[in-house]
């Protein structure tokens, strides 16, 4: 072979072995995650404290999911608390359902707001009404598609005052609803079991921080010192961006594993699905448009690029063997054997979907490469989002969260 021909292989063959590196690293830590993450649950020999709760569900179009939710928070067994249902100009029947519930239970409030306009987006001003007309020493914000086991707050209030912390968070139990999220959300949870490990943000020595907007609990007094939602009103992902605030500013905060106690939808069809990845990828842009790029680029190489070079170097040795094909064919179908054992560890132990929906993989992997490079190609795209049927023009002081 010529020189530059063995240049070029040796490069394939470094590329790939990196690749295969990451995802070896990603598995492993991802089973770490999953083993040792602490996990939401009954503490024992503790002194019984039960400081009163409002819970803060802000709500839009949320007719079809908002009667469970409520339900399931007006049945938890906690014995102090008020539920503050804030309707954010929904244009469906949400506010009546609202009414009907407030109507037939006296611990439940209904707030009807406007949005402010100015730098106020996404679900950021329905939640600071919330927490306006409150009067709990906790706050709890929950999302109107969420559904909550009866014992999940006396649970998460238990924790708060056994390890003395100002804030909590409960990993949900993500619920699919059509067939290209089931496809695409194993892969993103497994990102996230990384990125956004318990392990991590549990540990006091690191300023990494992040709530789940489906559940997270927080004083009153400290959401009141990190300038409540009125600091992160310009957030396209406002609980994280909440979130790393508090951590950041010393304050105690702690995630916990809840499959079993919350659920949530993460995208209720594929609109959603796209929209929900984008508003992932936008703040990214805002911040640097080169990093940005590397990461797009580096989302190929990892998700799309083992798949190519596999059905390449398997075409190749075929019709003219050699030994690179062979090391480059071992080394990709090694990496798609492992991405595809972390979907199947996710399906099975976070999603609790057919692990069937593993074979989808290649598919989950162009739609979250696709969304990337939509940013870098389609103009306007990384300033605008639509969501829950309201277009968001994103200012470009973002806290990226990838």
């Amino acid at each position: 072979m010529e020189n530059a021909t063995i240049i070029f292989y040796f490069f394939i063959i470094f590329i790939t072995a990196g690749i295969f590196s990451i995802w070896i690293y990603l598995l492993f830590f991802m089973i770490k995650s999953l083993r040792q993450s602490p996990k939401l649950g009954q503490i024992k020999n503790i002194k019984i404290n039960f400081p009163r709760v409002s819970i803060i569900v802000p709500a839009r179009n949320e007719e079809t999911y908002l009667r469970k939710c409520v339900d399931s928070l007006v049945n938890q067994d906690y014995p102090d608390y008020e539920i503050i249902l804030v309707n954010d100009e929904s244009s469906d029947k949400t506010l009546d359902i609202m009414n009907e519930y407030k109507n037939s239970n006296s611990i439940i409030k209904v707030v009807n707001v406007n949005q402010p306009g100015g730098h106020w987006i996404g679900k950021n001003w329905a939640c600071y009404q919330g927490y306006m007309k409150s009067n709990g020493n906790l706050l709890l914000f929950t999302d109107a598609d969420s559904y909550h086991a009866e014992n999940t707050l006396s649970l998460a209030v238990q924790n708060i005052n056994h390890n003395k912390l100002d804030a909590i968070t409960v990993m949900p139990r993500l619920i699919c609803k059509d067939f290209f999220t089931k496809v695409t959300l194993p892969i993103l949870s497994t990102f996230l079991h990384t990125r956004f490990s318990p392990l991590k943000v549990n540990d006091i020595k690191s300023k990494l921080g992040y709530f789940f907007g489906s559940y997270f609990i927080i004083r009153r007094d400290t959401y009141e010192k990190v300038g409540s939602h009125a600091a992160v009103k310009h957030e396209i992902i406002e609980d994280g961006a909440l979130g790393k605030k508090v951590k950041e500013e010393n304050f105690k905060i702690k995630m916990l594993r809840g499959e079993n106690y919350v659920q949530a939808i993460w995208a209720r069809n594929s609109s959603e699905l796209f929209t929900a990845i984008d508003r992932l990828i936008i703040p990214l842009f805002m911040e640097n448009r080169v990093t940005s790029t590397l990461v797009g680029i580096a989302m190929f190489f990892l998700l799309l690029f083992p798949f190519v070079m596999f059905y390449l170097s398997l075409t190749l040795s075929v019709i003219h063997p050699i030994a690179v094909d062979f090391v480059v064919l071992l080394l990709t179908g090694s990496t798609l054997f492992i991405l595809l054992l972390t979907n199947l560890i996710q399906l099975r132990n976070t999603l609790y979907l057919n692990q069937i929906y593993s074979l989808g993989v290649i598919l989950g992997a162009t739609i979250i490469v696709s969304r990337f490079f939509s940013k870098l190609l389609i103009p306007n795209s990384k300033t605008n989002v639509n969501w829950r049927d309201r277009l968001y023009k994103i200012p470009s002081n973002q806290t990226s969260l990838l």
